[in-house]
């Protein structure tokens, strides 16, 4: 059970009292010895000086005890109103519910250091708020994304199961089903994971060589991009040492550079820039494809958008590199010269920026 005294209104009250209250006792006090020593010092007329004492003490006594719940009163209405805003910055932390975190103690009036607690605790709730809202929608898109590949593998096995009279190409070609379908499933739950984690901002910097990692990526992806028929090429320092978080920057880099690749037209070259300088580190990743359409550029970055469905993808690279951007600081620009996205492209460039 909490006791009373520990209550900061009840000090406050007490502490009160006793300023309204110690002068007008201090007061009386005076008085009293002063008429004592008035009655001591006289020795003629002793019922006359003893009839005044009395009645200069009398009234003084009844001031004094008039006054003490009048200081009592007074007291308590002045604490209460010293301890409501933390009253206030109390009832809004019992309101809130792990559901409604809308609420807000927005206090402009008190004293200097509650006000700017209320305001500390409303920045909190803020970030509370935002993280409440990135996880919500991540829970919701990865539902969305999982369920497809998910359906595929269930009712690929329900067909394989219903089958008549299966053979070994017809299962063959249901693992080859579940196998593609898993392979999203795997796709999807990496760059989640990785999305998450640049969302939260967990980064570790470490100096790295940031043309090192550019020209690992490229190796990584020169398989698909002969394929393709796609050269890939490199131009910046031999050397580029920054603080960044490799394992970020290197899925952020690889998922631009795939993204190039997946839409430049056969035999058109992806072109990669490392720059570098006092305070900030770039890389740059050029195309010659159909461009982005005006209308559609400030979408580029929002998970599972995809300008062109029909082009393989997951949507969540362009998010994802834009997340390890913001998480160390900088930004991930595009640069799209063809306003309409249609007729002979002129290609994008994504330029990601690192603060050093």
């Amino acid at each position: 059970m909490t006791s009373p005294w520990g209550s900061l209104r009840v000090r406050l009250a007490l502490l009160g009292f006793l300023a309204i209250y110690a002068p007008a006792l201090l007061l009386f006090g005076v008085v009293l010895v002063t008429d004592t020593e008035t009655a001591t010092q006289t020795t003629t007329e002793a019922s006359v000086v003893e009839d005044a004492t009395t009645s200069r003490s009398a009234p003084a006594l009844w001031t004094v005890v008039a006054l003490g719940p009048a200081a009592a009163g007074l007291a308590w209405w002045w604490a209460g109103r010293a301890v409501r805003p933390i009253d206030r910055v109390r009832a809004v932390a019992d309101d809130i519910q792990g559901a409604d975190l809308s609420r807000r103690i927005a206090l402009r009036h008190g004293p200097t250091e509650v006000v700017t607690l209320a305001a500390s605790f409303d920045g909190m709730l803020d970030r509370l708020e935002r993280a409440a809202e990135t996880q919500r929608r991540l829970i919701e898109e990865t539902s969305h994304e999982l369920r497809v590949p998910l359906a595929i593998l269930v009712t690929n096995a329900e067909v394989l199961l219903a089958h008549p009279d299966p053979t070994l190409d017809v299962y063959r070609q249901g693992l080859e089903r579940s196998r593609s379908a898993a392979v999203r499933l795997k796709a999807v739950m990496d760059e989640l994971l990785v999305d998450a984690r640049g969302r939260a901002r967990t980064i570790d910097r470490r100096p790295v060589d940031l043309t090192a990692i550019v020209r690992a990526v490229i190796d990584d992806t020169a398989v698909q991009a002969t394929a393709k028929g796609t050269p890939l090429s490199v131009t910046g320092p031999p050397t580029a040492v920054c603080p960044v978080d490799e394992p970020t920057v290197r899925r952020a880099v690889r998922n631009l550079v795939d993204n190039a690749i997946r839409h430049t037209p056969a035999g058109t070259e992806v072109h990669v820039t490392v720059e570098l300088t006092a305070t900030e580190a770039s890389v740059e990743v050029t195309d010659h494809g159909p461009g982005i359409p005006a209308a559609d550029r400030s979408r580029v970055f929002e998970r599972f958008w995809r300008a062109d469905p029909a082009v393989p993808g997951t949507g969540l690279g362009l998010a994802i590199a834009h997340q390890v951007a913001i998480a160390h600081g900088g930004t991930l620009t595009l640069t799209s010269p063809t306003p309409t996205g249609t007729g002979t492209g002129t290609g994008s460039t994504f330029r990601l920026t690192l603060r050093r």
